[in-house]
C-alpha cells in the first residue's frame, strides 16, 4: 500500500533540516518526487509556512524558459505561469506573494520579507541588488525537495561574480509587461559558450562531504537543505583553484579552450 504523505509528515521532515521559525528559505521542488501527498502542492506550502511561521519567508523561482525564446516573446509579471513545477506556481498565486520584476529569473516569495526580497530592479540575473543577492546577505535556507544539485540556481551567482571563463555575455530581448503596461526590453545574461555544460553534483558531494549539506526523506523524496553562504564560500574555493571545476567532464576540453 502506497504511503500517504501528510502536512504534519513534511513538517517534521523540515524541523530535522533544522529549518525554523523566522528563517527564509528558497525552494526548488518536485511535487511527484513525495508520491502521493494529500492536498497536493498546497499541503507541502502549508507545511513550509508553518515552520518558517509568520516572520519567516518562502521564496520560489517562477523562471519560464529563461526568456530564451526570442525578440516576441512575453513576460508577465502578473500572469505568466512558472515552469519550475507546481509547487513554485502554487506559491505564485498564493495569497499575500510578491513577484520580483526580471523577467529570465523571476522568483515568488511569501511571508515578512517578501517585498524585501522581490522588489529590486537588478539589470543583470545575479547581480548585488538581485534576489538571490540578498537572498545570500540573508543567509537563506536552499532547500532541493526531490531535486539534484544540477537544479540549484544560486551557483550561477558566483559564476556571475567570478566571471567564470566558460561563459560570455548576451542579450536576451523580449517583451516585459507590467501593471498592464507593455514595453520592451534587452537583459544581460552571462551565458555558457556553445558546446559547454555544466555539472552541479561534484559541487554538492564536497559539500556533503565538508558536513555542510543536511538531509531527510519524507515520502519517496529525498530533501536537501544547506545555508547559501555555505554554497557561496564552498563554490568559490573550488572555483579559485579550479576555473571549470563546475563544468561537465565531458565538455572541460571545450572549455578550456576560453580560459585566457
Amino acid at each position: 500500500m502506497t504511503k500517504i504523505v501528510k502536512q504534519f509528515n513534511i513538517v517534521k521532515g523540515l524541523r530535522k533540516l533544522h529549518l525554523k521559525t523566522g528563517d527564509i528559505a528558497f525552494i526548488h521542488s518536485s511535487l511527484k518526487s513525495f508520491g502521493y501527498v494529500e492536498g497536493g502542492a498546497e499541503t507541502v506550502i502549508k507545511a513550509l509556512l508553518e515552520v518558517l511561521g509568520d516572520d519567516g519567508t518562502l521564496v520560489v523561482p517562477i523562471f519560464r524558459r529563461y526568456f530564451w525564446d526570442g525578440p516576441d516573446q512575453v513576460w508577465d509579471r502578473d500572469n505568466s505561469s512558472s515552469f519550475m513545477g507546481i509547487i513554485s506556481e502554487k506559491v505564485r498565486t498564493w495569497p499575500g506573494s510578491e513577484r520580483s520584476h526580471h523577467a529570465p529569473h523571476p522568483v515568488a516569495a511569501v511571508g515578512r520579507l517578501a517585498k524585501d526580497i522581490t522588489d529590486r530592479y537588478n539589470k543583470t540575473d545575479f547581480a548585488p541588488d538581485s534576489p538571490f543577492a540578498r537572498m545570500m546577505e540573508l543567509n537563506a535556507w536552499i532547500i532541493m525537495i526531490g531535486v539534484d544539485y544540477n537544479t540549484c540556481t544560486m551557483i550561477h551567482l558566483v559564476e556571475e561574480k567570478l566571471q567564470v571563463p566558460y561563459r560570455r555575455w548576451i542579450m536576451l530581448p523580449g517583451i516585459v509587461i507590467e501593471d498592464g503596461v507593455s514595453e520592451r526590453r534587452s537583459y544581460p545574461f552571462y551565458a555558457r559558450y556553445p558546446g559547454v555544460n555544466c555539472d552541479f553534483i561534484p559541487m554538492g558531494r564536497r559539500m556533503e562531504k565538508q558536513g555542510l549539506v543536511n538531509s531527510v526523506k519524507v515520502g519517496k523524496s529525498k530533501i536537501l537543505a544547506f545555508h547559501s553562504r555555505d554554497l557561496y564560500d564552498s563554490v568559490t574555493k573550488a572555483l579559485k583553484e579550479d576555473p571549470l571545476f563546475l563544468v561537465s567532464s565531458d565538455t572541460k576540453e571545450e572549455a578550456s579552450k576560453y580560459i585566457k
